[in-house]
């Protein structure tokens, strides 16, 4: 069975990409399960994804590399219970150190498995944080970078929103930064790049023990606090326009946030009607333009609305 790891900062689209990888690998019958993770309990990806009837399994409050136990689990559970021929496992974008805490136990007590780390990464986000970036403070920037340093492979998401002038320059960077590094460029809204990255990860082998990270888990664990985290859940009523509601109080949260000028992580909500979903996301790099839309169709009286932050803040100012 492959075990499909994916780490990488915040806002670097590793649920889309998961989410279009299973439905293209259970498109042609195979079966697939994912394991999701955050410190919270009310988890948009793993909501996002059940609605697409996707086996779906969660590590709540705690990194993953602070819980193999529960991850270990989790992958039991998938393969007694469904037989998945394939997990993807999403860490939360503010964890590391994989290599040591998950990948290399999984390969001393299940050698029976094929484990791979794939590390995602914003086009746009990359040379900003790999540069001298006062985005986020020193100690987020680290982790960022020291999550790129451990990947197998490192995937440049989001290609599609640079021009081509920027994506050459983009890979020039990339390139002199991780010389010994498995690179891949995507689009993960584009089938022909999930499946070249599914191609890559499945044929990726790693026999040797891989090198765990040199980390410093004080300014680690530095970071991670630096980024204060919310899980929240409501009922939003009204009649027969609770779509407009919601647009109006992601557009409000959104806007406060800016205003107060606060690092966004990532900010992600999730829209749960009758029977559809919608999730609309905004990073560090979202405009103040960037309109929160639900279609105008959707008129419903009562929807369930999950809000995920993680923002770069005191926790009593988010």
């Amino acid at each position: 069975m492959h075990v499909h790891i994916l780490g990488g900062f915040l806002g670097s689209g590793k649920t889309t990409a998961i989410n279009h990888a299973c439905n293209l690998l259970q498109s042609v019958g195979k079966r697939v399960g994912v394991i999701t993770n955050d410190q919270g309990t009310q988890l948009v990806d793993t909501a996002f994804i059940n609605h697409s009837g996707i086996a779906t399994k969660e590590v709540t409050g705690s990194c993953f590399c602070c819980n193999f136990d529960a991850f270990e689990r989790n992958i039991v559970q998938l393969e007694e219970r469904f037989q998945v021929d394939v997990i993807f496992a999403e860490s939360v974008g503010s964890c590391t150190d994989l290599v040591s805490t998950i990948l290399n136990p999984l390969s001393t007590y299940h050698q029976e498995l094929s484990v791979t780390l794939s590390v995602f990464a914003d086009a746009a986000m990359l040379p900003v944080l790999i540069g001298q970036s006062k985005l986020f403070k020193d100690s987020v920037n680290y982790i960022y970078k020291k999550q790129l340093e451990e990947a197998d492979i490192i995937v440049v998401n989001k290609i599609d929103l640079l021009s081509k002038d920027r994506l050459v320059e983009l890979q020039r960077l990339v390139e002199d930064k991780f010389p010994h590094k498995k690179i891949i460029y995507q689009n993960s809204l584009d089938e022909k790049s999930i499946l070249y990255w599914l191609d890559q990860i499945e044929e990726f082998n790693f026999t040797a023990e891989r090198p765990s990270l040199n980390i410093d888990y004080d300014i680690y664990g530095e970071g991670e606090a630096a980024l204060t985290w919310l899980d929240y859940r409501l009922i939003v009523q009204s009649d027969d326009n609770a779509h407009k509601v919601c647009e109006l109080l992601m557009k409000q949260i959104y806007k406060r946030i800016n205003n107060y000028a606060l690092p966004i992580g990532h900010l992600k909500f999730l829209i749960k009607g009758i029977d559809r979903v919608r999730k609309i996301s905004f990073t560090a790099l979202s405009s103040q333009e960037h309109e929160p839309k639900i279609d105008d169709d959707w008129q419903e009286n009562r929807i369930e609305m999950l809000i995920n932050a993680r923002i770069q803040c005191d926790p009593i100012v988010l």
